[in-house]
């Protein structure tokens, strides 16, 4: 016995299994309806709020804990409960009440047959019940002992949770990874911004130079925000936060005019996360040792040349060559020549990274910029400029500034000066040319030709530098002697070519070397001189020389004025109301000593020109010039510059102090000062007098020679007279022995030389 009900018990265990996995559905029912729940406001929230993790992390451990919860009350719970067959079969006969407890009643009777008790009930009874179960055990409704209505309903919150993932993955599978990422997995993965901000060069680091300005430009993808902002962080510590400007129609921008110090820039506006740019101050490279080597066209016949580093401005012949190199301190990715507007010469680099070289040929003028780039991307500051003229060769330029001559000169004078010749690319030859002709040609008759066959003549200068081919500047003492031409020492001879009443005009020429046609040739301007005789000259010079002694006399006697008036003026200490007054007066009597002093200097300077005069044109000889220079020249000198200067100041120091120790001191500097005018004057005088005795010996002299040749003419006149007159009177030739033996042919006496 026992088992009679076999069957049945085998349906009861069936509906226990049914009741277990029902209540795993239930279970797995409530916690997929619950993380439906979850996802949906978490959604929400974290999409629009953007949780911090901390939040999400609440959040999930809630989620979590409800769960957990639910699982052990609804699962773990009921699944630790023992399921008896009587359980089982209360259960099936609650949903059947027409079983009437006749199920588990069977169940009992069924388990106590063939036991032995002493119970009352009657084993056949038991049994006859056992038996009508066992026949009508498929009429029973086992099934009903599990609510099958409530385990669907779980199982659709299961289906429900599927259809919604699996929707949202259909329509927006980001979003859903993004959620599951952030709020179950707890990540920092970032929900797509509706406004998106780029830096428009497209680079979150910039190496900017030190003092350089910033502009920083940002694009605006997506709604575009009323504002933004721009923070800024210094290395030295200083902070802030500057709204930035709308530039463009989804552009903004902000500036910093010097950036000295690293900063550390972040924009952010709208939903955008902020955007950050580095900013590292870095060096600019420089352009060091720039040496620019000139090779110029053959035909120059120059040696090649290097250009002054300070030089800023460099003229160059068509064909020229330049050659460049350079360094820097910082490695360089590239380095170029820019000319003009468009044209571009890029340099090699050398092995280091840092030196570069190149050559170029410049077709016209321009400016010539050597620029490089870093590995920074960065341009040198300030590139080496060089500004190029290019063009045709120029005529040379000459410029001669005579010394110690004037517009009169003698038949033995010479013409000194000094000459200075410049041309752009070289000089191959200075010359002078020279002519003398008939003043306005007055004199000239039918039988009167010119002086000189040809309009120019070699004037045969000296130079006291000799020329180097090819310079660029030429500078020297250049003397022109008429003694060249003038062979006869004797003043005014006839017999030399250039005679008094004559203009004698001289000029320089010079050539350069430009090759590819005929040298260029440059001249001075034409000196004139009027060619005068020893006399007139001296005449000229001596009324020059009264005139500079006039007016030394007149610097004399204003200086002695000047010091009665220095002594006879009041201390302005001493002067009371009158203080002013005083001042005023010593304040001019400065000035005008001063002004006396120039006066002086004009005095020295003009009269060494006339002994200059005399010494070029050799009318003086230049020991006696050089002695009248000690004691004339000279001394005027020194007192313009030292004398007139020093009590100038000591009056100047006297106003200013009332000390009449420094009046005492001027008084006896006026002194000194008249005491040597006195003295130069004096000398002056006596050279006046020497150069007018010079001037009557050299009359009488020309007296002399005048009438020696005024004799020699007669004396010649005479005998062609008599010479003609004796061949009248023979009308045939006698014969030699007519003649008288030993008989000599009178010849007249020869005057005797006059005194």
């Amino acid at each position: 016995m026992g088992r009679e009900l076999t069957a049945a018990r085998e349906r009861l265990n069936q509906q226990r299994d049914r009741a277990r996995k029902g209540i795993w559905i239930e279970t797995i029912g409530v916690v997929a309806l619950m993380l439906v729940a979850y996802a949906v406001p978490t959604f929400l929230t974290d999409r629009f709020l953007r949780l911090e993790w901390i939040f999400r992390a609440i959040l999930l451990g809630s989620f979590v804990f409800a769960v957990a919860r639910i699982v052990r009350r609804r699962l773990m719970t009921s699944l630790d409960v023992h399921l008896s067959d009587e359980e089982m079969a209360l259960a099936v006969e609650r949903k059947s009440p027409e079983l009437e407890q006749v199920l588990i009643s069977s169940l009992q009777f069924d388990g106590d047959l063939g036991v032995e008790t002493r119970s009352i009930e009657s084993q056949a009874m038991k049994a006859a019940v056992v038996s009508s179960v066992r026949d009508r055990l498929q009429s029973i409704p086992f099934a009903r002992a599990i609510d099958a209505g409530r385990v669907r309903k779980f199982a659709l919150g299961i289906f429900t949770m599927f259809v919604f993932f699996i929707g949202w993955a259909g329509m927006d599978p980001e979003s859903l990874g993004i959620w599951a990422s952030r709020n179950v997995f707890l990540t920092n993965t970032d929900w797509p911004r509706y406004t998106i901000l780029t830096f428009v060069d497209g680079s979150d680091e910039v190496r900017l130079p030190q003092g350089d300005a910033l502009t920083v430009r940002v694009d605006v993808v997506g709604p575009r925000p009323d504002q933004m902002f721009m923070d800024y962080a210094f290395a030295d510590g200083e902070t802030g936060s500057e709204p930035m400007s709308l530039t463009g129609e989804n552009e903004f921008t902000w500036t910093i005019d010097a950036v000295l110090n690293d900063v550390t820039l972040s924009v952010q506006g709208g939903d955008s996360l902020p955007v950050e740019m580095a900013v590292k101050i870095v060096e600019r490279p420089r352009v060091d040792g720039l040496a620019v080597h000139v090779t110029l066209p053959e035909y120059m016949e120059r040696e090649p040349y290097d250009v002054p580093p300070t030089e800023g401005e460099l003229r160059l012949p068509r064909g020229a060559k330049l050659s460049l190199k350079a360094n820097s301190q910082k490695l360089l990715t590239s380095a170029f020549l820019l000319f003009g507007n468009d044209e571009k010469v890029v340099m090699a680099l050398g092995e280091d990274q840092k030196s570069f070289t190149g050559e170029f040929y410049p077709k016209e003028s321009g400016l010539l910029i050597i620029d490089v780039i870093d590995s920074d991307s960065l341009g040198a500051g300030t590139p080496p400029k060089l500004l190029l003229r290019v063009g045709e060769d120029k005529t040379p330029t000459i410029d001669i500034r005579l010394r110690g001559i004037g517009s009169s000169i003698t038949t033995q004078a010479r013409i000194p000066g000094k000459l200075q010749v410049r041309d752009d690319f070289g000089i191959r030859e200075i010359v002078a040319t020279m002519r003398a002709t008939r003043e306005e040609n007055r004199d000239r008759g039918p039988n009167d030709t010119p002086l000189l066959p040809e309009p120019w003549a070699d004037a045969e200068p000296i130079f006291d530098q000799q020329l180097v081919p090819s310079s660029l500047k030429y500078e020297a003492e250049a003397n022109v002697d008429l003694k060249t031409w003038n062979t006869i020492r004797t003043p005014n001879s006839p017999d030399n070519p250039i005679q008094p009443g004559m203009l004698f005009s001289l000029r320089y020429a010079a050539k350069d070397n430009f090759g590819p046609g005929d040298p260029h040739e440059g001249f001075s301007e034409t000196m004139t001189f009027r060619v005068v005789t020893n006399d007139k000259l001296i005449e000229e010079l001596r009324r020059r020389q009264v005139e500079q002694r006039t007016e030394l006399q007149a610097i004399a006697d204003q200086e002695a004025s000047a010091t009665l008036e220095l002594i006879e003026t009041v201390n302005p200490g001493d002067a009371g109301d009158q203080a002013k007054l005083a001042r005023a007066r010593f304040k001019a009597m400065a000035r005008r000593q001063q002004a006396m002093g120039r006066r002086v200097r004009f005095v020295s300077e003009a009269y060494q020109r006339i002994l200059w005069e005399y010494e070029n044109n050799r009318l003086i000889e230049p020991t006696k010039v050089r002695q009248m220079e000690a004691l004339i020249s000279d001394p005027l000198e020194v007192l313009a510059k030292e004398d007139f200067p020093a009590t100038a100041r000591l009056v100047d120091r006297f106003l200013r102090t009332s000390d009449e120790s420094l009046r005492a001191e001027a008084i006896n500097g006026y002194r000194e000062i008249s005491v040597r005018l006195a003295i130069i004057l004096k000398e002056m005088e006596q050279a006046e007098n020497r150069d007018a005795l010079i001037e009557e010996l050299r009359n009488v002299i020309n007296l002399e020679n005048e009438a020696i040749r005024d004799v020699r003419t007669r004396l010649n006149d005479l005998e062609d007279s008599l010479f003609n007159s004796a061949k009248k009177k023979k009308p045939t030739k006698p014969s030699d022995s007519a003649l008288p033996k030993n008989k000599k042919t009178e010849q007249p006496e020869k005057p005797k030389k006059p005194k």
